[in-house]
């Protein structure tokens, strides 16, 4: 009796954190970089800006650094349909040329938490971009679960002060891995693989004076591979558009 019981409770101490471990992330006090990649299977010029995303070292820079690739559908008539685009993130990409005093649109194009980045391709642009940021005045959380529905998003998100924030918080379900073989167009020919697509950009409301708790279920289409999936999270100024704050997390929801 006394050997079963000690077994029984051995076996209860091991599964334990099993048990208790979930899929979370937290963010730091400082800002994180919502790099914005505006790109098409069927624009020349994008092939080396798709590589260098794919590089960003997200091992050592995760907190620092969240990436999206918005595919956009303007380049789709002359030869090549890119199979990621969304007339969505094109009219995106619009709103934040607009909001900066531009008038055109191209690829690739770069943006830095709601910035044009021009230098992205500059060795060190990016630690010299964060060099002297103050912390941020908002705070994310995330949690993921795996459920029948698709992939269970919930997100805590406030202010990291005493202040209110003007901000909307945006959830975005991007895909890695994935490869096209492009038969017509400028990239005729050249077999393109693509990290950090966004699959799904979801507005999840406005925040106020406290945190709040913001949940969303992202419905997974047959052919995404659940270990290629990651969540961002990012509150934007929805008249400036300055990224606040934001953060990434893989899924580990299984």
């Amino acid at each position: 009796m006394t050997a079963r019981f000690v077994l029984a409770a051995t076996l209860a101490a091991l599964s334990a954190p099993a048990l208790g471990a979930a899929c979370t992330a937290q963010s730091g006090p400082q800002p994180a970089a919502l790099l914005e990649l505006y790109t098409s299977e069927g624009c020349s010029s994008c092939p080396p800006a798709d590589r260098w995303f794919s590089r960003l070292d997200l091992a050592g820079e995760a907190k620092r650094i969240v990436p999206l690739a918005f595919h956009v559908e303007y380049w789709d008539t002359i030869g090549w349909k890119d199979r990621f685009a969304d007339p969505a993130w094109s009219a995106r990409q619009r709103e934040a040329v607009r909001r900066a005093g531009g008038r055109t649109v191209y690829t690739p194009q770069v943006m830095r938490n709601g910035r044009d980045f021009p230098r992205w391709h500059a060795g060190g642009a990016l630690e010299r971009a964060a060099a002297g940021e103050t912390a941020s005045p908002v705070t994310i959380s995330l949690r993921l679960e795996s459920t029948p529905a698709g992939l269970a998003v919930a997100a805590d998100a406030g202010p990291s002060g005493a202040g209110p924030v003007r901000g909307e918080l945006f959830v975005a379900l991007t895909e890695n891995r994935l490869a096209s073989t492009v038969r017509a167009g400028e990239n005729r020919g050249k077999a393109l693989s693509h990290d950090h697509v966004v699959r799904r950009l979801v507005p999840l409301g406005a925040l106020g004076a406290r945190a709040g708790t913001f949940r969303h279920v992202f419905a997974l289409a047959s052919d995404w591979k659940p270990a290629d999936l990651a969540v961002a999270a990012f509150v934007q100024d929805a008249r400036t558009g300055e990224v606040l704050q934001a953060l990434r997390l893989a899924n580990c929801a299984g």
